[in-house]
């Protein structure tokens, strides 16, 4: 059972990064920072004002450069890349164990992050949140803050969002992305 769910889980996630990354059809969720180290000031910002994912002892946040998060944590095997939906460059997929990053062009043509997922419950949020807790578990780390949508529970700290999707009194998801007007 925990298999099934654990591969509904990642189709979800995989799903879901899919469409935030394409950006098709409808306005755009990337953010408009500008290059160059004003950005690594921005995602440090973020980091404290904000929710933010620990890797490798390093606070990333959506809207940080790629290249910043490729200098903190390293580059990976695992990436995969298609052309941006909007023509403006590429879209990359970072896979580092459990936890895949989606990178996207933002106005300005750099690439920044877009989503973070966590893919399994062999990692957690900063928290202490992983896949397959329960909702009392998150609302004991998060507390009652949140938006409801469905199965969907929201919190929005900064400019960062952090969602989950809970299924059966289960944490199924676990994304962080960036919180939109």
């Amino acid at each position: 059972m925990r298999k099934k769910l654990t591969a509904c889980a990642f189709a979800l996630t995989l799903c879901l990064s899919a469409l935030i990354a394409a950006g098709c059809g409808g306005d755009s969720n990337t953010s408009t920072t500008g290059a160059g180290s004003s950005e690594t000031t921005a995602a440090a910002s973020t980091a404290d004002e904000g929710f933010y994912f620990e890797l490798e002892g390093q606070k990333l946040t959506p809207g940080m450069a790629q290249d910043d998060m490729i200098s903190a944590i390293g580059e990976t095997d695992n990436v995969f890349s298609a052309p941006s939906c909007a023509g403006q460059g590429t879209d990359y997929t970072y896979t580092y164990g459990s936890v895949e990053i989606v990178t996207v062009p933002n106005a300005d043509g750099v690439n920044e992050i877009s989503t973070i997922a966590l893919r399994d419950d062999l990692t957690s949020t900063p928290e202490g949140v992983s896949l397959y807790m329960t909702t009392a578990d998150m609302t004991a780390a998060y507390g009652e803050d949140y938006t409801q949508s469905g199965n969907a529970y929201t919190y929005v700290k900064g400019n960062v969002k952090l969602s989950f999707i809970i299924e059966n009194d289960e944490i199924t998801s676990i994304e962080y992305s960036l919180a939109t007007a």
